[in-house]
């Protein structure tokens, strides 16, 4: 069961139910017994994996998955992006293949990862402020109240985030909290937010929801 979980993200208690042939009673609590072991989560009338959590993947291994797809998604990105923006990217991979990409030419770009700000620390015509605080070696970024905090006091024209799932009847959802916590103060600082969303996450939730779709300028996929 463990492992159907893992596979997909999340999967509701009903479609476990059908699956493994039990009522539903039974799954939610054999669903409950899994989560005490630290196995899963539960949420909303789904079991939700705790790959990408706190326990997941590191940063290097994310950017090692779903690559063709998050560069064909990164080149798509950079059509939003204008002379005289100031952009914000979070600490995803999917913002990396973007930063990657970025023509050289008069951007700000705001960030609290330390990959993506040695990506463009080369490019002559942008400037990068980054964001400071706790410096989180498996996330390469800056996470923290410290650093969630400093992100109020800039002002994007573009944020460009990733996520751990995205639904479109619910929204875009994030499995760690201090991951969580530093994009939400984002949205909030950026007049427009753009969903760096490849198909991996299509489907799946996580602990935290970040936003509702409605509140999304745009999302792009592969």
């Amino acid at each position: 069961m463990v492992n159907r979980v893992d596979h997909s993200g999340s999967v509701s208690v009903k479609d476990l139910a059908v699956q493994f042939d039990v009522s539903v009673e039974t799954m939610r609590r054999d669903l409950r017994v899994l989560e005490e072991k630290g196995l899963l989560r539960r949420q909303h009338g789904s079991a939700l994996s705790l790959v990408g959590d706190e326990v997941g993947l590191a940063f290097g291994q994310r950017a090692d998955e779903q690559a063709s797809e998050k560069n064909a998604i990164a080149q798509k990105a950079t059509s939003l992006v204008r002379a005289g923006d100031a952009i914000m990217l979070d600490a995803s991979s999917s913002s990396w293949y973007l930063a990657k990409v970025l023509p050289d030419m008069k951007l700000t770009v705001i960030t609290n990862s330390m990959r993506v700000a040695f990506e463009l620390v080369s490019r002559r015509k942008i400037k990068t402020l980054t964001i400071g605080g706790e410096y989180s070696e498996k996330y390469g970024a800056f996470l923290g109240p410290l650093a969630t905090s400093q992100v109020g006091n800039f002002c994007a024209d573009i944020l460009f985030f990733s996520c751990t799932g995205f639904q479109e009847e619910s929204g875009v959802w994030e499995s760690n909290e201090a991951n969580a916590a530093i994009k939400q103060s984002m949205l909030r600082s950026a007049e427009r937010s753009v969903l760096l969303c490849d198909s991996s996450k299509v489907g799946k939730s996580g602990l935290i929801r970040l936003c509702k779709t409605d509140d999304l300028s745009r999302v792009i996929s592969e």
